[in-house]
This record gives structure tokens, C-alpha cells and sequence, in this order.
């Protein structure tokens, strides 16, 4: 058994979610699940028990303290056994020994640790007499220790855990929605069922505010309990989340609420979980957050929680600075209100509050601003503004049909920043002409074969709502060559080619992010699945640095250039898939294409 198992003994689902570039370094999105707040107690009297470190309690801490020199900083600090990683979540990887001590440190702030040791839990199974109650109900909740060596002694009422000579140890505790590590277990019939010694990283902090404010007095809890806000495995990577919801569903997408993240995170903030919950205030336990001066949701509301830090050196500008402490964000699902100090000030969208600020990593543009834009190092831009389509009473898609000739083989698109009206009615046609307003900077975005977009108009079913604009946000490159608009032409010169932006993705649409553009060259058989390239171009990435991906192209290398920009005249034939993607770098967001051989997955080229 785990010790991820619900009361009933059902597994729970371990929590995934996509690992997302958020910040200019990056720093993974781990897992958020569901865990009893019972454990809360028992803690604290395996805390009593253990006597693991002597503090002094803070009875009137304020609950935001001034930005600082954490003198947990300046502890010297062990790095464990080899067999851990040197960081993980952004963050050196520290001894257990180390943790100990910043825990004993009565002037300590609540710095952000990883901490490498031994993990072991124990939970009590204990004999339930028939009762109307659910299957294995009288099961106890978990208690687990991290320790310097492994150390599999429990007491046989699984309460406590004598400490060996030489032993550092802390406790670990998981708040909702944080859930405990889904490790294998032993003699899940009873009367004990244990969780043997791993290595594992825990990453959290000590002294928090939510334990010191709900139970005061004498216990010693609030500042000896590791918090824990994620889990790492022995490479450094978290694991990856957003954990299984524990509402029946979201408004919000996992996309759009990547995007949100990324939209309103500071610049000093690191993201480690975010996962959805339904929002409520129990006065015996914990809060999910720490008190925040924007208040709190109403009950009942489903609300994205997002656990992560802010790093004082980023905030001071001054490295060695201070240390990471731990904060949130939290984000409305229905509102889509964002609070909480890992959320910065928001600037003023140009184009309006209803666009992203950010989409897949890249600044969203005005039209205006980005026909202004020199291309760079990286010469993808993404642009919001109103999209129309100059053949949408036929009901055409976005873009152009090929073969003979018919209503859909013209199609055209223009993109402004208003939503004015850019189609005119032509009597002579009955259809529609482009004709941008006066004053109004536009752009032709262009849909090439090997990209495969969504129809802003699919639904709708009034002649207003076909031939109205659309507000959308396109992933592309103006200039691009594999525009006909760009082609060389006798005399030279290329007029509307610095107009001409070749769709690589329809990111965004009225409200609603997209998923990339997946397309595989008709004709062509693959031996591997869009899944199993998203999973190869995981492995090339390190934990956090994963980018955005904006197209997946399975294409010939006779046809790369054409439909991906990318030449592969030098390779052999073959099939291979060009992914592009898009990575968030300290000096601003870069992107380039991948290239996987169908054969084997393995990565053959990389070109900008």
C-alpha cells in the first residue's frame, strides 16, 4: 500500500501536471493534493515526543515580516550524501542536520529549504467494529520523519520514533492540499503499516505563520514542523503537478491557468505547486494560506492555490542578500481574481483587460507595437488584436482551402488592434472585402499547410457573429520566407512582406487558451504518437526549464523547409518531427526548433 491511499483504502492519483517556464530562471510546477487535516494534531504530539530540537516560541510574530537578511542565511549549512542532488526547485539541496538547526535558530525568518535525508512514515490500522461509517475508516492518519540515515524503529503504537545516537532528524508536515510522498509500504494488514526509510527531498520551511497562529500557547509545533510545499525526487525534479482537483471540475483549463500564473507572477517569485480546491475556512485547522490584507474568497468558491517563494536577493538587488521564503498566490476560478504576495502589480494592457499580458512565455503585442519590432534572437512574437475573415459567411476556416478553385480558396485574414468593423460587403460578389479603418495598424496573418489552427468562428450560427471580429492572440513571425508574400520577386523587392506573419499557432481565442498546432505531413505514417514526442522532448529539458511548445510537425525532410521553415536537405530521407518551442531565458524569451527522428525520438538538430 501507499501512503498516498485514501481511508478507504482506494490509491489516490499521483499528482502531474505539466512543468512550465514561469519565472526568467524558471522553476518547476510540482504537486498539490489532498491530506487530512487530523495529521495537524497527531504532529504535534509526535513532535512533544521526539523532542527533535529546542526553540523559542514566537508568541507575537506580525504576520508579514519586513523584507531582510534571513539569519537563517548565514547558517552554515552540510550538504548531504552524494546520492542527493545538488538542488532541486531552484534551491542547494541542505542536510538534515543543517534543517535542524535553522529550525533551532529563535530569530529565524521562514526560509524556503530542500532538505535531502531518509523518509519513513507509520500510521496505526487499527480494528473498526461493524459500523454504517465508510470501509477503513478507523484508519489513522500518517506520521513520518526525515532523517540523516535510515532508521526504521517506530514504537509499537506507531506514536513516536526513538531517535539513534548521531541521527538528525525533523518532522515533516503536509498541510492541504499538499500531499505526502506516494512511497510503497509495508504490512498494510497491521497493526502497523510502515513506510520504510528513502531518500527523498522535501522542500518547505519552519516557523510558519498559519501553525503559530492556530495553536499559541506552549506548543512548540508552529516552529519546530518542516512545512512541506513540495516533493523532489533524487535528480531534483518535483513531481510534477497540478494535482488531481479536488472539485468536480474547473473553469479554468490547465493551460489558462499556466498562463495566469506566468501573467501576474513577480519577478522575484519561484513557483513549486498549484493545484484547485474548494475554498473554505475551518477554524480548527491550519489555513491554506497565510494572512493576506486582500482578504479571502467566499466559501465554497473554487480557488487555484499556488505554493511557491520569493527570493530576497532578486527583491534586494543585491546577491547574498538573503535567503527564499516561502509565499502563495491564489487565483479565483470563476472571477479569476489573483491575490497574495507571490502575485505582483499587473501593468496596464494596452489591448485591454480581456487579453493575456503573456502567452506560451512570450510578451503579447499590439499589432501597432510589434510591425515596430526588430526581430532578434528570437523571432517568434506573439500579437493580440481582432481578427476577420474575409470569406466568413461561407462559414470558411481560417485557412485558405487548397485544390480548384471555391468560396474558401481566397480566404484572407487581417488583424487589427480595435474591434472596429474591417469587412466591407461587396455588391458585385456578395461577400465580403477587407477594408482596415483609417489610422489602423494591420497585419495578414497567413496559415501555411503544417499548421494545424482552430476556427475563432467554429460555432457560430448568426450572419453578425460570422462576419464579426475576433479577439484572439497569434504565435508567429512577421517577414517569415515560407510567405508567398515574401517570396523574391523579378526586379527584386517584396512589397507586404513586413505585413505578411505566418501563423505558427492560434494561441489564444476570446478568452480561452489553445493548445499547440499538431500536424502530421498527409500521406506519411509514424512510428511515433504526438504523445511520445511531447515525452521525448521532456527528457531534453532540466526540471524547470521546461518551455512552451507552440507546433509539433511530423513532415519529410524534403518538406521541412516548406512547412516548418526549418532546412534538412543535408539529412537523409526520412520522417521526422520538428517541434517549435519557446524558452524563457534571463535575457528575455527565446525560441528555437527541435528535431526528432520518428525512427528512434533521438534529437538530430537544433536550428533558432
Amino acid at each position: 500500500m501507499s501512503p498516498d491511499r485514501g481511508d478507504g483504502g482506494e490509491p489516490r492519483q499521483e499528482p502531474r501536471a505539466e512543468i512550465v517556464e514561469v519565472t526568467g530562471e524558471g522553476r518547476p510546477l510540482g504537486p498539490i493534493g489532498q491530506h487530512s487535516n487530523r495529521a495537524i494534531v497527531a504532529a504535534a504530539g509526535l513532535v512533544t515526543i521526539l523532542a527533535l530540537v529546542a526553540v523559542v516560541a514566537f508568541a507575537n510574530r506580525a504576520p508579514v515580516r519586513p523584507i531582510g537578511p534571513s539569519p537563517a542565511a548565514v547558517v552554515p549549512t552540510l550538504k548531504p550524501d552524494p546520492i542527493f542532488p545538488a538542488s532541486a526547485g531552484g534551491l542547494p539541496v541542505v542536510a538534515v542536520s543543517s534543517a535542524q538547526t535553522i529550525a533551532a535558530d529563535p530569530t529565524g525568518n521562514s526560509t524556503e529549504l530542500a532538505v535531502g535525508g531518509w523518509y519513513s512514515a507509520v500510521r496505526l490500522v487499527e480494528s473498526c467494529r461493524p459500523s454504517i461509517g465508510p470501509v477503513g475508516s478507523c484508519i489513522s492518519d500518517w506520521q513520518a520523519v526525515l532523517e540523516s540515515r535510515p532508521d526504521v524503529r517506530w514504537s509499537n503504537d506507531g506514536a513516536s520514533h526513538p531517535i539513534e545516537a548521531g541521527t538528525a532528524t525533523i518532522t515533516p508536515l503536509f498541510i492541504d492540499p499538499v500531499a505526502s510522498p506516494a512511497l510503497e509500504s509495508s504490512n498494510p494488514s497491521g497493526p502497523l503499516e510502515i513506510v520504510p526509510p528513502g531518500p527523498l527531498v522535501l522542500i518547505g520551511h519552519f516557523h510558519d505563520d498559519r501553525l503559530c497562529e492556530t495553536l499559541p500557547g506552549p506548543s512548540t509545533l508552529c516552529t519546530s514542523a518542516f512545512v512541506v510545499d513540495a516533493v523532489a525526487d533524487l535528480a531534483g525534479t518535483l513531481s510534477s503537478g497540478p494535482s488531481p482537483a479536488q472539485v468536480e471540475s474547473t473553469r479554468l483549463t490547465s493551460t489558462a491557468i499556466v498562463d495566469l500564473i506566468r501573467s501576474h507572477l513577480q519577478a522575484a517569485g519561484f513557483v513549486l505547486a498549484y493545484g484547485a480546491l474548494p475554498w473554505s475556512v475551518d477554524s480548527s485547522a491550519p489555513p491554506w494560506v497565510e494572512p493576506s490584507a486582500a482578504g479571502s474568497p467566499v466559501d465554497g468558491r473554487t480557488v487555484w492555490l499556488v505554493r511557491g517563494y520569493l527570493d530576497l536577493d532578486a527583491v534586494s538587488g543585491v546577491p547574498g542578500y538573503g535567503a527564499a521564503i516561502p509565499s502563495w498566490m491564489a487565483i479565483d476560478d470563476t472571477s479569476l481574481r489573483v491575490w497574495g504576495p507571490l502575485a505582483g502589480p499587473v501593468a496596464a494592457n494596452p489591448l485591454g483587460s480581456e487579453f493575456p499580458k503573456s502567452i506560451d512565455g512570450l510578451p503579447v503585442r499590439t499589432v501597432a507595437a510589434a510591425l515596430g519590432t526588430e526581430v532578434g534572437r528570437s523571432p517568434l512574437l506573439a500579437i493580440g488584436g481582432y481578427l476577420s475573415n474575409d470569406r466568413a459567411p461561407e462559414g470558411c476556416p481560417p485557412a485558405p482551402t487548397t485544390d480548384k478553385p471555391n468560396p474558401c480558396s481566397g480566404t484572407q485574414l487581417v488583424l487589427i488592434d480595435q474591434p472596429d468593423p474591417a469587412l466591407q460587403p461587396n455588391d458585385a460578389t456578395f461577400l465580403y472585402d477587407i477594408v482596415v479603418p483609417a489610422g489602423l495598424a494591420s497585419v495578414q496573418p497567413i496559415i501555411l499547410p503544417g499548421t494545424k489552427a482552430p476556427d475563432p468562428w467554429a460555432g457560430s450560427s448568426s450572419l453578425e457573429a460570422i462576419v464579426g471580429s475576433r479577439p484572439v492572440v497569434l504565435v508567429g513571425q512577421l517577414g517569415d520566407p515560407r510567405s508567398p508574400e515574401c517570396a523574391p520577386r523579378p526586379g527584386g523587392g517584396n512589397a507586404g512582406c513586413d505585413r505578411s506573419f505566418v501563423v505558427d499557432q492560434i494561441a489564444w481565442i476570446d478568452g480561452l487558451s489553445q493548445d499547440p498546432s499538431v500536424y502530421l505531413e498527409p500521406g506519411q505514417v509514424a512510428r511515433h504518437g504526438f504523445k511520445e514526442v511531447n515525452a521525448a522532448i521532456s527528457g531534453w529539458f532540466l526540471p524547470g526549464a521546461q518551455p512552451a511548445i507552440i507546433s509539433i510537425t511530423g513532415t519529410t525532410t524534403a518538406d521541412a523547409a516548406a512547412l516548418t521553415g526549418v532546412s534538412l536537405t543535408e539529412r537523409k530521407p526520412g520522417l521526422v518531427w520538428v517541434v517549435r518551442v519557446v524558452s524563457s531565458l534571463p535575457g528575455g524569451p527565446a525560441s528555437s526548433s527541435l528535431v526528432f527522428d520518428d525512427q528512434d525520438l533521438a534529437l538530430v538538430a537544433v536550428s533558432p
